[in-house]
Parts: structure tokens; sequence; C-alpha cells
């Protein structure tokens, strides 16, 4: 059983990337963005970029990229499902499911 494709939305749009992130990385604001040092890897200078607009994020050195849930995926070691699931009940938004698999993009 896969999450619906619009609970997937509704959780990565109730889940700010900058706070989400935040929590795990020391960020500080540079512009429009948040930098910081990546999680994915080992750095003395800061290559870890947030971009609350768009939701993404991106390192300069290593070329980790992604969403909130990528983010959450690789940071805990989860699947898509898990990482929507921790998201979600974060966010107190329940979830529904379906008989075919979710896509897992990002």
């Amino acid at each position: 059983m896969g999450i619906l494709a619009e609970d997937v939305e509704r959780v990565r749009s109730a889940s700010p990337i900058d706070v989400v992130v935040g929590e795990s990385v020391g960020l500080r604001r540079v512009g429009s963005r948040y930098v910081g040092l990546c999680p994915f890897h080992t750095e003395k200078t800061p290559s870890f970029s947030v971009n609350a607009e768009l939701q993404v994020f991106h390192c300069f050195g290593c070329q980790a990229s992604g969403d909130v849930i990528t983010f959450v995926r690789e940071t805990q070691n989860l699947g898509f499902r898990e990482a929507v699931e921790l998201l979600a009940g974060r966010a107190g938004i329940p979830l529904r499911y379906d008989d075919a698999r979710t896509t897992e993009t990002a």
C-alpha cells in the first residue's frame, strides 16, 4: 500500500525545510538562503545550502540535494514511506493509503 500522492504533497507543504533541517544542522541566513555544514560529509567550511522558498537543499561539496522528505530519509536512514509518516506525525496530518505504490520522487 502506498501513501496517496495528495497526502505526500500536503506533508511537503506542511514541513518547512529550513525548520526541519535546522533541527539537526546549524544554519545561518545568507541573503535569501540558509547555509551550514553538510550533514552528509565532513567539512570545515559550510557548503550546504537550504532554499526555503523552493523548499530544497543542496551541498556544493558532495552534491547531495533534494526536498524535506529526502533530507529526513538520508539523515535518519528511513525509507520513503517512513519519512513521510514521520513528517506527517510532526505536522498532525492523517495519511491515506491506496493499493498502488506511491511514486518515490522528490
